[in-house]
Formats: structure tokens, C-alpha cells, sequence
């Protein structure tokens, strides 16, 4: 059987929308801190902000606009996600309040509910302490982002590397698994991988159940992290994970568990390049995987697989004019008219502001798969 090798496509209807833009602000990662929908046309989500004034190149660097001078916050839409008033932005905290309510090391008060509709769960750190870098925690809310619970340091299980992200799917028998990312080092490339974490009492207590680590030729300086995973109608689970050997070269692989999340194996790669990925499942059963661009041309870019992640169809520019690598970590959510929306951090070849492509803003785009 042949191999065919289609050509990208820009789908017809796709529109661009911005949600937060600040000129005088870097803001990025939604991928790290999470993006719900709620009924009614109501969205929320939320990302890191911080000061830049894009004079220089070190000005933007991520350990300076996340671990220096980052804030975490909320914005809601009620319009399905075509406006985003500001009036609606909520801080979750800087990352120095942060840091400094982790140390009292306080624990939920009362079981988290894994499967209320109304729960969002965020996590951080993008770029763990300097000095604590085995330090991640979750915050919480259970009542669609109008109030706040944590932050909550998670395990470290003897690791010295911890990043928590939102990532999480409650299995049919009630367990809660979360995907977290581990290293055993200080995060070197071939350190990084994915372990997963379950909670049996509502997120009170954690406990180690597995790891996601292919064995590869090129597993010893891959670093694979950042896991996506969906839990399927028949009871599998994938995750998509970010395969990573510098800022520019990533792509995503699908990965996939028979047993609960006990053991992986590999299932295909979904792209070239490409990555955070993250992986949506649609009403209609087919998937869609987001990821940010970082090759020429810059910019967003999905695939859709009518099998369950086994194979993927031509891909999907939903935009290609970003003036630098610079950009994505996407989430993906379905929109009521069978829409998607996929929203991610964004920089403009066009902008006024260049400084390495434009200023960083949270921006998002609404097609039909």
C-alpha cells in the first residue's frame, strides 16, 4: 500500500480572536494553567503573565518573565469565546506568593469532586523554583473559577525535577490518575519523563503508579514530557507527549495504556513537529490534536484522526504569521455549534512591537473540524 503524504491545509472558515494582549506584558502558557467550557457559551481560562518591556532578547526570556516577575490569572468569556472583558481578570497569585504559601505545606480541606463539571483544576510551576525545583503544586476551584483553593504542593517521590500541569482523567472505577512531569536530575535533555500519579480520596493523598518511558535509541537525549491524555469510551487511555532536544525541535508521540494507566506502549508519532500537543476529543468521536509551530512557517497548527489516534489526517495550518518560534502551548475545547476552539500564546510577524517577533499575547482560534 502506497504511503501519501497530503499537503497542509488552511481550513476556510477558521477565525482568530484575541484574549488578552498587553503591550507592555509577556503572556504565555495556557497549556500550563488550563481552559474550560462551561454551558451557555461560558469559557475560562487562564495563563502567566508577566512584566517586558521587548527591548532586548533577554527581556523575554521565560526565567524572567515567569520565574522573576509572573503572575498567574483568570479570564472568562460569555459569548463562546469571542470576547474576553478584563474586568473579568482574577489573580491566582504571583509566583513569589506562591512559592511562599507552599512552604506551609497545607493539604485540601475537603475531597476535591475529579468529576464535578464545574471543577477547574490549574497547576505550575511553568519553570520550577530555582532552589526547590522538585516543588509542584495544583490550585482548584469548584465553582468554575470564581473562587480559589490552594496552592497544594504535590509529591516529589524522591524526584529532583516536578512540573504539574492540569492534566488529569478520572478512570470508571473512580481512581484519579494526574500526568505529571519528573526528572531524576535538574531536567537535562533525556532526565525529563512522565510519571502518573493517583489520588483513591479526592486529591487529600497522592500516590506513584506508573511512568511513561519509551526506550528508544534516542530516549537517552529526548527529553519527553508534557503528557495530553484522553480516556476512550472502551476504557484505553492515550496521552500525547511533547518530545523535545531544544526549543525549536519538538514533536508529539501518542502513547497508550491498556491497563489503567499501569503500563505504555507506543502508538505512532503525530507530526513532524509540534509541541505541547494537546488532545481533544470530539462529540463525534474523532480527535483532534493542537500544537504550536515552531518551524518556518511560525505558527498554530492540528490534525484530526477518525481512529482513535492510530492514524491522522492531512494537517491543519490554523495560522502561520507569527514573526518567531516563540509560541503555543494550546488547549482545545468544543464550542456548542461543534466548533473548536483552540486557544494559545501567540506573537505577531506584523505586530508594531518586534523584538524577536511581536509582543506575547493570549490569543485563540475558532474553526470546524
Amino acid at each position: 500500500m502506497p504511503v501519501l503524504y497530503p499537503k497542509p491545509q488552511h481550513p476556510p472558515d477558521a477565525e482568530h480572536i484575541t484574549i488578552y494582549y498587553n503591550r507592555d506584558e509577556f503572556a504565555a502558557w495556557p497549556f500550563n494553567h488550563g481552559l474550560w467550557a462551561f454551558p451557555n457559551g461560558e469559557l475560562l481560562i487562564s495563563f502567566s503573565r508577566g512584566p517586558c518591556s521587548y527591548q532586548n532578547r533577554y527581556d523575554m526570556s521565560h526565567s524572567v518573565v515567569d520565574a522573576l516577575g509572573g503572575e498567574y490569572v483568570a479570564l472568562r468569556s460569555t459569548d463562546g469565546g469571542r470576547t474576553w472583558p478584563l474586568e473579568g481578570l482574577v489573580s491566582l497569585g504571583t509566583r513569589l506568593e506562591l512559592e511562599r504559601r507552599l512552604r506551609a505545606h497545607l493539604a485540601p480541606a475537603t475531597p476535591i469532586d475529579f468529576t464535578s463539571p464545574d471543577l477547574c483544576l490549574s497547576a505550575g510551576f511553568g519553570i520550577p523554583p530555582k532552589e526547590a525545583r522538585h516543588i509542584g503544586y495544583i490550585q482548584f476551584s469548584r465553582n468554575r473559577g470564581q473562587t480559589w483553593e490552594g496552592p497544594f504542593p504535590m509529591p516529589a517521590f524522591g524526584f529532583a525535577w516536578v512540573q504539574v500541569k492540569v492534566d488529569y482523567l478520572v478512570r470508571p472505577d473512580g481512581l484519579v490518575l494526574l500526568f505529571v512531569t519528573v526528572g531524576k536530575g535538574d531536567g537535562r535533555p533525556g532526565d525529563r519523563f512522565v510519571a502518573v500519579y493517583a489520588t483513591t480520596d479526592g486529591g487529600l493523598t497522592w500516590n506513584y503508579l506508573s511512568a511513561i518511558q519509551p526506550t528508544t535509541p534516542d530516549a537517552g537525549f529526548v527529553n519527553r514530557y508534557y503528557a495530553s491524555p484522553l480516556l476512550l469510551p472502551d476504557g484505553r487511555i492515550l496521552a500525547a507527549l511533547r518530545c523535545q532536544i531544544d526549543a525549536r525541535n519538538a514533536w508529539p508521540e501518542l502513547f497508550e495504556s491498556e491497563d489503567g494507566g499501569c503500563t505504555w506502549r507506543f502508538v505512532t508519532r503525530i507530526s513532524e513537529w509540534g509541541g505541547p500537543t494537546h488532545l481533544l476529543r470530539l462529540d463525534d468521536g474523532r480527535l483532534v490534536a493542537s500544537y504550536g509551530y515552531r518551524s518556518v512557517p511560525y505558527g498554530i497548527r492540528a490534525r484530526l484522526s477518525e481512529d482513535e489516534g492510530y492514524t491522522w489526517g492531512a494537517e491543519l495550518i490554523l495560522r502561520d504569521d507569527a514573526g518567531s518560534w516563540d509560541l503555543g502551548y494550546p488547549r482545545a475545547v468544543q464550542l456548542a455549534d461543534r466548533q473548536v476552539l483552540v486557544a494559545y500564546y501567540h506573537n505577531l510577524a506584523n505586530d508594531p512591537v518586534q523584538c524577536d517577533g511581536g509582543v506575547r499575547h493570549i490569543a485563540g482560534t475558532i474553526f470546524r473540524p
